[in-house]
């Protein structure tokens, strides 16, 4: 009897048959149970099964060193599905943490996923700190030097703290972060001081109008997702402000009276 052995190039390639057969599989198995799940629902809530059965087994995939280009499919899967208004009205957007999460955990780098979280998870979800946890995976990955603009997820960051978690030091030390990502850019420079000066309004006066109107007027500018700027503007007003719309279409916004604290 004589034994073969495999080249290094041969069980490589091995490897990666066994894989994408045991990847096969596993779509079967959990193509089979969702088939058993599906029954008579109305056709949003299935497809939402069909993507939350989908992102379990992608989660289980490996990446044959494509995680980059796995990462961009599915963030485009992401945008489809967040963007179905008429299906989020009926289900909601739950599965937003997960496509994020699977994204940013395939690419830490790929920068523009991070500006959907809030809105997505914290605003949409009511999950501001799995919101926290995805952005502060972006600040670990991305330097000023890799992209410029990473200033803006400490300054995500420091809203969720502050607007919707009510942690007034944790916003100063996001906006701090904020200011100095900032500075650490040509672009961006001039932005810092205007962040330590929110900073400072915090620790001067957390429960401030203007550091409030500050805060959901950042939110508004730097939503990717309509309910979301509607939330901004709802509470702006609440607050006072006046909600200034222009014949081109864009909004200024007036800070409440200095009579009102």
């Amino acid at each position: 009897m004589t034994v073969q052995t495999l080249s290094a190039g041969n069980a490589t390639r091995l490897s990666l048959i066994t894989a994408t057969l045991g990847a096969m599989v596993a779509v079967g198995l959990q193509w089979g149970r969702f088939e058993q799940v599906m029954g008579d629902q109305p056709e949003p809530v299935q497809e939402e099964q069909r993507l939350e059965l989908q992102l379990a087994v992608l989660e289980q995939l490996p990446s044959f060193g494509f995680d980059n280009a796995i990462a961009s499919w599915t963030f485009l899967q992401y945008l489809q599905y967040f963007g179905d208004e008429a299906a989020r009205d009926i289900t909601g957007c739950r599965l937003n943490a997960t496509y994020l999460d699977q994204v940013t955990q395939r690419d830490p780098r790929f920068f523009t996923p991070y500006m959907f979280i809030p809105g997505g998870v914290s605003y949409c979800q009511g999950e501001p700190l799995k919101s926290l946890e995805l952005l502060e995976r972006g600040l670990d990955a991305i330097t000023p030097e890799v992209h410029d603009n990473v200033f803006v997820l400490a300054l995500l960051k420091a809203l969720d703290r502050f607007l919707l978690l009510g942690d007034v030091p944790g916003a100063i030390n996001a906006y701090e972060r904020a200011a100095d990502l900032a500075a650490a850019t040509e672009t961006y420079a001039d932005f810092a001081p205007y962040y330590r000066q929110t900073a400072q309004w915090l620790r001067d006066n957390p429960d401030s109008l203007q550091a409030r109107f500050i805060g959901w007027q950042d939110v508004y500018f730097n939503a990717t997702d309509e309910t979301v700027r509607e939330r901004a503007i709802a509470e702006l007003e609440a607050l006072g402000a006046e909600v200034i719309r222009q014949e081109d279409g864009s909004i200024e916004f007036r800070p409440p009276g200095n009579n009102q604290s």
